[in-house]
């Protein structure tokens, strides 16, 4: 068992978003999506004068805009990155709220803060539920995904592996079809393949469901034999797991697939900001459907800055072999 009291839970919890507001002189990047619990920013505009609010309003799969500007910035490009950072000031709080943004939009944002020596904080609001399908099918409990975009390297996070041995270790949400795709196209070791489910879940029967959103592929692949736990929400937790798997195969590159939930994701993306050489980001780039949830719930608050600045090969902690 993994030693916890070695292992900081660097998160800030409040139970409504109305709890929370940004520290004075700070930075806050944003999206508002289709989604409730991303349009919570407009309350603290108006009260927080001394906050640098920046609206993502555009996304593709290269770039962003914001609001205000015409200007396109690239997810690859570390100049075009630094051209909306730089002005902000080195050592300044900035929050990247990851709740109404995409994987490559706050990943790349998140890497250009930490490169611009900024105080990066994540933001993550919790869904108060999800919608359910209407008619479910085996693998699509809920209604999430319109469709699958196909994979591809997460931009400024392209890994070439010196190795090839590898673990694969997908990040499990509800859709299972998702889980069937990334096996498909990885063609992993069932033998070497460790599934990570959230518990806790957001809400306590989730734990069920993920299960049986993924469970043919699981019992198929044999792969629930190996299923290791962390809360659904903390993204600390998967990083840590993902120390652990990385020590204890020393000569394995870690393939982890980002079809869980986003603070998993977040925890996949700061171990890649850590050991770049030693994991395989995969994700399949979703196309979310409109009102995939209702209402909000609790706000976190991740000091991602802690770890990024921190963590690295000495920071690797003890595992006992179950893998």
């Amino acid at each position: 068992m993994r030693e916890l009291k070695r292992e900081p839970i660097l998160t800030d919890t409040f139970e409504s978003v109305n709890l929370f507001t940004p520290v004075p002189g700070s930075v806050y990047i944003y999206r508002v999506s289709s989604e409730d619990r991303s349009g919570h920013t407009g309350q603290w505009q108006q009260s927080c004068k001394d906050v640098q609010f920046i609206e993502v309003t555009t996304e593709s799969v290269s770039g962003f805009q914001i609001s205000g500007g015409e200007e396109e910035f690239f997810l690859r490009s570390a100049a075009s990155l630094s051209r909306l950072l730089a002005p902000l000031g080195t050592g300044r709080v900035l929050y990247v709220d990851i709740t109404g943004l995409s994987h490559p939009t706050w990943a790349a944002l998140i890497r250009a803060a930490i490169a611009a020596r900024m105080e990066v904080r994540a933001v993550y609001v919790e869904p108060y539920r999800y919608k359910r399908s209407a008619a479910p099918l085996e693998g699509q409990i809920y209604d999430l995904s319109a469709r699958i975009a196909g994979i591809a390297p997460m931009p400024g996070f392209a890994t070439i592996s010196t190795t090839e041995e590898s673990v694969f270790v997908p990040l499990l949400g509800f859709e299972g079809a998702r889980f069937r795709h990334v096996i498909e196209q990885v063609q992993p070791s069932n033998e070497r393949m460790v599934p990570v489910v959230g518990i806790p879940g957001f809400k306590p029967w989730y734990v069920f469901e993920a299960y049986m959103g993924n469970r043919a592929a699981l019992e198929e692949t044999s792969a629930w034999h190996h299923i290791e736990f962390v809360p659904a929400n903390c993204p600390f937790s998967c990083f840590y797991l993902l120390q652990e798997l990385a020590q204890y195969h020393p000569n394995s590159t870690l393939k982890v697939a980002m079809i869980g939930t986003k603070p998993h994701a977040l925890g996949a993306v700061m171990f890649a900001l850590t050991s770049p050489n030693r994991i395989e980001l995969i994700y399949d780039n979703p196309i979310r459907k409109e009102g995939r949830t209702d209402g909000l719930d609790r706000l976190l608050v991740y000091h991602v800055g802690a770890i990024t600045a921190g963590a690295g090969g000495n920071s690797m902690t003890t595992g006992v072999g179950r893998y």
